[in-house]
């Protein structure tokens, strides 16, 4: 029986969500502008509302994230985001930011 609560209890542990620490206060804005999309994401925290504008202006929808990078991003890097929504401009990674 012990063996049964013991392996229940790991499976808990398991399915809850695993939430980074800010013992320095409130979360800010890491710089991602020159990173690929993906890294880019990696470096905010998974609640962060994201919208994505396309850096050549064609009203471009990222489909496949691995394939863009960011050029520019809105707020700047060291910003407190406390709520607010992230605006990254992007391009296809063969493409240059102007």
């Amino acid at each position: 029986m012990k063996r049964i609560v013991t392996a229940s209890v790991l499976a808990l542990f398991c399915l809850v969500p695993a939430v980074p620490a800010h013992a320095d206060g409130p979360e800010k804005m890491p710089q991602v502008a020159g990173q690929g999309l993906v890294p880019a994401y990696a470096a905010l925290r998974y609640d962060t509302s994201v919208q994505l504008t396309d850096g050549r202006g064609a009203g471009r929808h990222v489909l496949w994230p691995a394939a863009w990078k960011v050029c520019a991003q809105n707020p700047q890097a060291g910003t407190p985001l406390q709520g607010r929504r992230v605006t990254l401009t992007v391009v296809k990674r063969e493409e240059s930011c102007r």
